[in-house]
């Protein structure tokens, strides 16, 4: 039989089996007693490995299921993109096939284009400025856009923070020590844009190929948050890291809205309260691994530097946002109201910061 044909086969069965497991419980909105002779086998997909924050806090949101639902509600984790890379899970997760996953809102631009104005360089000026108006009105917003557009719901963002350059060439101290890098960029034409910009060879690639492409020499480097550069080992084969804060990276926990929507009405809640207190927990955690993280890049010899952003921003200064507000309906109005939103919420957080 070709392959092919064995492959749609077994999606069509992956699916079958999801709707069934889907269909266990009662009809959405029901809370009855019956619902204790329900079960759910639930799929959660990522890209990072075991040991990254990513799956802790799946592990944390599948414990703390597994614990309130008596047992009822199983998530089975599938790390380091077993299920297929970021863009993959999210369709395997639109047709059911997956019920949960993470991923950013950088590969999702390709079903939201609006999510781009999150890329934009030197947008957000702390990790937790970042989150703050994430987890605001306009990532409220985007929130709704994204399940109105592909029926996904997302559950909250994780604290990701930004993206920073690692390279096997050389330290980056200045704008002019990323000409010429040929550097793994997302696939998201805002952050294309942007390292263009600075004068890298920007090379989409996927994450799990990583890894194998600097090691023979493919691409000199990358870009990521210090937790995922080293829990991906990225540090064994890249000796230069440097905080170069281009990009701040919002990653969201994701869930098939069908199979949510399926849900007895206390699952649903309980399905909520866990995956805020999983966020919540990997919030915290993020800001302890990073610690870790760098010491661990010390010990490997990896050479770590925090260059002057001064001179990075007029690179891609008014350039990049003047071409996301032309690729954008309504480009320069929703560009403004994030702007303003996010001087709004570092106006606000100045005074206990």
């Amino acid at each position: 039989m070709p392959r092919a044909l064995l492959r749609l086969r077994f999606g069509l069965a992956v699916v079958a089996t999801v709707v069934l497991v889907a269909c266990r419980g009662p009809g959405p909105g029901d809370s009855d007693p019956p619902t204790n002779l329900s079960t759910w086998e639930v799929r959660f997909s990522h890209v990072l490995s075991s040991s990254s924050e990513f799956h802790l806090m799946a592990e944390r949101f599948r414990d703390l299921m597994l614990e309130r639902t008596d047992g009822r509600f199983r998530v089975v984790i599938y790390p380091s993109g077993q299920l297929g890379g970021e863009r993959v899970a999210f369709e395997q997760i639109q047709v059911g096939a997956v019920h949960m996953a993470i991923t950013g809102t950088p590969v999702l631009s390709g079903w939201v284009p609006e999510g781009q104005m999150f890329d934009l360089p030197f947008l957000f000026e702390t990790r937790d400025h970042g989150l703050s108006v994430m987890s605001g009105p306009v990532g409220d917003w985007w929130r709704d856009l994204l399940l109105e557009r592909t029926g996904v719901r997302s559950l909250g963002f994780l604290d990701y923070g930004f993206r920073h350059v690692y390279n096997t060439r050389r330290p980056v101290e200045a704008p002019e020590d990323l000409a010429g890098l040929k550097l793994r960029v997302l696939q998201n034409a805002t952050y294309l844009a942007a390292y263009s910009a600075l004068g890298v060879q920007a090379t989409p690639m996927n994450y799990g190929e990583v890894y194998s492409a600097l090691q023979q020499g493919v691409i000199d480097g990358g870009e990521a948050n210090a937790i995922g550069f080293v829990s991906s080992r990225l540090h064994e084969v890249a000796k230069f890291y440097s905080f170069t804060s281009i990009t701040y990276n919002p990653i969201t926990l994701l869930v098939n809205e069908p199979f949510y929507r399926a849900l007895p009405r206390d699952i649903r809640e309980t399905v909520d309260r866990s995956a805020a207190d999983a966020l919540a927990y990997q919030s915290e955690l993020a800001r302890r691994m990073e610690a870790a993280a760098l010491e661990q890049m010390r010990a490997g010899g990896v050479e770590i530097s925090r260059p002057n952003l001064a001179p990075f921003a007029p690179a891609v200064r008014p350039r990049i946002r003047d071409e996301l507000a032309d690729r954008l309906p309504d480009g320069e109005a929703l560009i403004s109201r994030l702007v303003a939103e996010a001087e709004r919420t570092a106006s606000e957080r100045m005074p206990q910061e």
